[in-house]
């Protein structure tokens, strides 16, 4: 064998030293990860309200983004979150931060405040401001992830020594981007009324690269337009006009749905269409992969971090439900929306630069109207009539009065000091607790001081994933739990109360929903090992070799690739 000049064998000794590297799609060669060997850019996707069924049922014509992570990506088939509040805020919250409701903290989207004696919000945040992206009208409240009690991989990511990462998180939800971002972020974003924002807890003003991209994408450009199918009717599953679908009044059940008539200007109805549309999830898309550009992210020495929650799907879920032409259709539209989003990532950060997590944060109920035609045993409870009910119980000892201060869901409030009254007579607690079971549709009541600490052997299924989902501080003094099919309403005095469908509970159509982990670090294949989007976020910061000890989830091993160094 010839022997290299001492001058090619320094030269190969420097290049084999230095990062990997590969060629991106704009034909630049660049570093395969960032320094350090961890990816330049993690990526977290959220479907607000994707139920794992989903994938089999309609997913034969995707054949974009979706079917690429699902063929090309390591899928977990068995991933399920379980615990009770299966709801937007505490779902976020776990993927995020890699731990249950109950070290989290968020243990719904809204929970009564015994301190203040009053409703609040997730991202409730006083010490914040609204900080409006454009417009005339005056900035309302902030909000942000100050409520978490534990830090997000974000946070994590936006601290790294020396040099932090970017952080960018988009949705029309401030709970979705406020969750997945944390307290830290350099673009964290939201629907607000009728334009975008974000609060002080992230920035004093707009930055730059959102600001141009939705100066130059106003979304006043679909007014007018319309939502039609994009295949052919005999291609959608189920009737267009499902029993118990339950639209806005300006749209019926059925195919086509206006945005709103071009005629005057766009009103409050036009913008609450738009998001009930996949309009809405394009543009969305469109504009994370302008900040993928703007902001050149995963370009740094550093991994950078953008988050992307999808909200059309929960929007429409709720009015439409599980079964509708509505659902397939935006599934449809957003995996073509991925496939564009994913492809601008391998364009310009690289197709082994960055690593993607997708995940839902809960499923949703089948409509119960649809069930109960079915033969099967479903329906409604109203908050409202429980809260009544217990009301008369305690006035008949306390005297009368309103004793209840609220019902969210399962959580259910006493106002201050009443509860302590309450169970210092057991024979009361036992006669409310008796009354609320013997509600059609109620499967029990759990006293909130049993599931403290509990052993998982002394409770049922469902009170093991109440208990997972029990923060002492926060949540309520009894927890109501319902048989599967039933769901929570408010009473609304229509023929079907409420939304037409919603979630909330411990059932596999709640709690099922896709997991996958896609590009750099990442080993492809079909995994059926049980899992949970808790395990996303230690994952997550195992590739990216940062620190996340309070993370409750377990590090996927099974689907990381082995190190180039081993």
């Amino acid at each position: 064998m010839r022997q290299l000049p001492l001058a090619a064998l320094l030269f190969l000794l420097v290049v084999s030293a230095q990062p990997q590297l590969s060629i991106a799609a704009d034909g630049l060669s660049q570093p395969a990860v960032s320094a350090g060997g961890t990816p330049a850019l993690v990526v977290v996707l959220v479907v607000d309200q994707m139920r794992r069924d989903y994938i089999e049922d309609y997913g034969g014509p995707w054949k974009g983004g979706l079917r690429r992570l699902l063929d090309e990506g390591a899928w977990f088939t068995n991933a399920a979150y379980p615990y009770l509040t299966t709801l937007t805020c505490p779902g976020h919250a776990t993927i995020a931060t890699g731990s249950f409701p109950a070290t989290h903290g968020i243990i719904s989207n809204q929970w009564w405040d015994r301190g203040s004696q009053q409703l609040i919000s997730c991202t409730t945040d006083p010490t914040s401001k609204e900080v409006p992206f454009g417009g005339n009208r005056p900035p309302g409240g902030g909000g942000s992830g100050r409520l978490l009690a534990v830090p997000t991989l974000a946070s994590v990511l936006a601290e790294a020594k020396p040099t932090a990462g970017q952080v960018v998180a988009l949705s029309l939800k401030r709970a979705s981007s406020a969750m997945l971002s944390g307290i830290k972020g350099n673009s964290v974003i939201w629907r607000q009324g009728d334009g975008w924002s974000t609060s002080t807890t992230y920035s004093s003003e707009p930055d730059r690269a959102t600001m141009k991209f939705l100066t130059a994408n106003p979304i006043e450009r679909d007014f007018g337009a319309a939502w039609n199918r994009e295949g052919k009717k005999s291609e959608y599953k189920y009737d267009d006009n499902g029993l118990g679908e339950k639209p806005s009044v300006e749209w019926t059940a059925e195919f086509p749905h206006l945005l709103q008539p071009r005629s005057g200007k766009p009103t409050t109805y036009f913008y609450e269409a738009w998001e009930e549309s996949p309009y809405a999830d394009t543009y969305v898309g469109r504009l994370a992969a302008a900040l993928v550009d703007g902001m050149k992210l995963g370009k740094g020495q550093t991994t950078d971090y953008l988050a992307v929650s999808f909200s059309t799907l929960d929007i429409v879920g709720h009015d439409f439900g599980p079964r509708s032409h509505e659902i397939q259709d935006v599934l449809r539209r957003l995996d073509e929306t991925l496939g564009d989003l994913i492809a601008q990532l391998d364009k310009k950060v690289g197709r082994d630069r960055y690593v993607l997590a997708l995940s839902a944060d809960h499923g949703v109920a089948t409509i119960p109207e649809q069930l109960k035609a079915e033969g099967q045993d479903a329906g409604r409870v109203k908050m409202a009539e429980i809260m009544a009910l217990v009301d008369g119980i305690v006035s008949k000892k306390f005297g009368k009065g309103r004793w209840v201060a609220i019902q969210a869901y399962s959580e259910f409030y006493f106002r201050a000091g009443v509860y302590d009254r309450i169970t210092a007579d057991p024979d009361l607690l036992a006669e409310v607790i008796r009354a609320i079971e013997s509600q059609p549709g109620v499967h029990k009541v759990y006293d909130g001081r049993t599931l403290r600490g509990a052993d998982a052997a002394a409770l049922d299924a469902v009170g093991v994933a109440a208990a997972r989902s029990y923060f002492a501080e926060r949540s309520g003094d009894l927890l109501v739990t319902l048989k599967p099919n039933w769901i929570f309403v408010s009473d609304d005095k229509s023929v079907i109360p409420g939304n037409a469908t919603t979630h909330g509970s411990s059932y596999p159509y709640d709690q099922r929903v896709p997991m996958i982990l896609f590009g750099a670090g990442v080993k492809p294949g079909h995994y059926e090992q049980a899992a949970t989007p808790a395990d996303l976020a230690p994952t997550l910061a195992r590739l990216c070799r940062v620190p996340l000890p309070t993370a409750t989830g377990r590090v996927l091993e099974e689907a990381l690739a082995p190190s180039p160094s081993h």
